[in-house]
């Protein structure tokens, strides 16, 4: 996956072909336990499909999956949606993704301008993306001060700082996948279309920034 290779961490997951057993022991590929157990937070189940990029819009995601049981209700319903909604998608299986509890949910980006080459963005997720737009931009590839620059800029910056209660976030690990993303976004040559991560939950100080979702769009312009 690039955003691997870029530096950016995402949850443990693991992607299944085939029906899930009865008793998917370590679904997410953690160890341990079936869902719901002592060692194994809620799982996300997801379809995984090169032709359907926006899994939530087909209602091919289920999220809070606790046993074994709705797990394997779950697969049949993402799989189902899926076909109904692109009959002719590829389908390559079902993602099953451990849900990250807590943190601060950002959205980090990458678009190609034809005038100034990849551009990054940064800004706060969930509700706050789709009702407060309030996202900045610079142009990659960045450095620290050129990344805090740009979360500091944002309007709702202060809730990374902890206000009302709310913990503080990971700025340190959020200005990692700024610049991870930038340095991919610039040493990709143009190959890189489009990049979105959102959510990115940024947990306390020193446990880091997981990247939930992610949708990389690659320019195969000129290409079989």
């Amino acid at each position: 996956m690039l955003t691997d290779l870029g530096g950016v961490v995402r949850p443990p997951r693991r992607l299944w072909r085939g029906r899930l057993p009865s008793a998917p022991g370590a679904l997410a590929g953690r160890g341990g336990g079936a869902p719901g157990g002592d060692r194994s937070p809620p799982v996300a189940l997801k379809v995984e499909s090169p032709d359907i990029l926006h899994k939530s819009e087909a209602g091919a995601l289920r999220l809070g999956v606790a046993d074994a049981a709705q797990a394997r209700r779950a697969f049949d319903e993402v799989v189902g949606a899926a076909r109904r909604h692109a009959p002719q998608a590829r389908i390559d299986g079902v993602l099953v993704q451990e849900m990250v509890q807590g943190g601060t949910e950002m959205v980090v980006g990458l678009h190609q301008d034809p005038q100034f080459g990849p551009v990054v963005m940064v800004g706060l997720g969930g509700v706050f993306i789709e009702v407060l737009e309030d996202v900045v931009f610079g142009l990659a590839p960045l450095c620290r001060e050129d990344a805090l620059e740009m979360v500091r800029g944002l309007r709702g910056a202060r809730i990374l700082d902890g206000v009302r209660g709310r913990p503080r976030a990971d700025l340190d690990a959020l200005l990692d996948v700024l610049v991870a993303v930038s340095r991919l976004g610039a040493d990709a040559g143009g190959a890189i279309r489009e990049l979105d991560i959102n959510p990115l939950i940024v947990l306390e100080p020193g446990r880091g920034a997981l990247a939930v979702d992610t949708l990389v769009v690659l320019d195969t312009d000129g290409q079989p």
